[in-house]
């Protein structure tokens, strides 16, 4: 019990720390400025200050969770929230997470500082030219970068294909496809058009369909020497879920609903997710409050539904979690969500190359279903995550998709 009154005790007089610190401070400065007569009685070498500083802050940032509960700290276009509350309870995990939000945030940073892959150019030359695929980090994107090869190397065996999987985040991907680091990789509609402040719904709140989304993407792609392709007629819609048991103890069937409920939940989300307008920052400006946001890694976003720690959670529509019952969606009544149709975009300078490819990756167009993709996740979750699974369930798809232009 010693050490909970003792961090008790530390968290009360927290406030008082930085009261006195603030106020010796203050008359530390008025006295240099010789004001009030302080001087004959305060003076301080800069040794001195920086020694006081030294001395109080590890007590006052220790014992910051107690009076403020959060920090958003913004880095370029990247925001990063930290829930200081957490420094108390586990200071090494919070740590963690924070490294890893900027980490994710500094995915997108190289290519950019890089500028353009000099050697790219080489890469489509010679007899048997390379083409890399990008990907995002899940079971999903395991499977789109097999269909890509298989789309690209159709009666072009000699073309071979570099998968990078995972290659990061989206801003990363898009950054290194923009930078022709790499060629072509599957994203997602709803991902795509906030990059651009493309907004779902037209000015008489009307849902844009999927070919008008891709017409305007394409109006930006123009003079970045990128190009989206149609999408798979799959999408891979966030969501935000809930145990079943307690969606109906709170009595929340919508998102809507945290509106006014959330404020004493927990929602946990991965760092992409946190920082994007279409998203965390975008369902804040939408009035959903909650408690506390818990990050988490995109492979790891039911991590803390056993412990309890969070009971909101951001979803796919794909996760197994979601197709098995284990988590219920809060319905979008209001479509805070754009849609997230599959659709890959591939570097203008690739379609230049070789014409022939636009035609073949066209064959994906409405390959599937969104149900076919969540049974095809949960074989492949199944299977261990197996990219030899992947590839096979890859090569059903694609040959059906040729059926049905035959």
């Amino acid at each position: 019990m010693k050490p909970k009154k003792n961090s008790s005790f530390l968290s009360k007089s927290a406030p008082y720390l930085l009261i006195i610190y603030c106020l010796a401070v203050l008359l530390f400065f008025l006295a240099e400025l010789k004001l009030f007569g302080l001087d004959e009685y305060l003076r301080a070498t800069n040794q001195v200050l920086i020694l006081f500083a030294l001395l109080i802050m590890p007590f006052v940032i220790i014992n910051m969770p107690s009076f403020i509960q959060s920090l958003t700290l913004k880095v370029s276009d990247k925001e990063f929230h930290v829930q200081l509350n957490e420094l108390e309870s586990n200071f090494s995990q919070t740590i963690g997470r924070v490294q890893q939000q900027v980490s994710t945030s500094e995915q997108s940073f190289w290519p950019i500082l890089a500028g353009e892959d000099i050697l790219a150019p080489n890469r489509l030359e010679g007899p048997n030219p390379k083409i890399i695929i990008g990907a995002k980090n899940d079971l999903s994107q395991m499977f789109f970068t097999e269909l890509l090869a298989l789309a690209i190397t159709h009666e072009n065996p000699h073309i071979k294909c570099e998968i990078r999987f995972p290659n990061g985040d989206s801003m990363h991907n898009f950054a290194e496809l923009k930078y022709r680091w790499l060629d072509i990789y599957m994203d997602y509609t709803g991902t795509c058009v906030q990059y651009f402040n493309i907004h779902h719904k037209t000015e008489n709140n009307e849902i844009k369909s999927p070919q008008k989304l891709t017409e305007e993407l394409n109006h930006y792609g123009q003079g970045l020497g990128i190009k989206w392709l149609p999408n798979l007629g799959c999408s891979e819609d966030y969501c935000l879920v809930m145990t079943p048991e307690l969606a109906e103890s709170e009595e929340i069937t919508t998102i809507n609903d945290l509106k006014t409920k959330g404020a004493k939940l927990t929602f946990s989300a991965d760092p992409e997710f946190m920082n994007r307008k279409d998203c965390l920052l975008g369902l804040l400006d939408y009035g959903v409050k909650f408690k506390s946001v818990l990050p988490c890694s995109v492979t790891d976003r039911y991590s803390a539904k056993e412990s309890g720690e969070a009971e909101v959670f951001v979803g796919y529509e794909s996760d197994p979690q979601v197709t098995s019952g284990e988590v219920i969606i809060l319905k979008d009544t209001e479509q805070f969500f754009p849609r997230y149709l599959a659709q890959p975009l591939i570097s203008a300078a690739v379609l230049k190359k070789f014409p022939d490819i636009e035609h073949r990756l066209k064959i994906l167009h409405d390959c599937m279903s969104t149900e076919d993709l969540n049974n095809i996740v949960a074989r492949i979750g199944k299977s261990n995550n197996d990219p030899v699974r992947a590839k096979e369930e890859a090569k059903k798809v694609f040959k059906h998709a040729l059926e049905k232009q035959h």
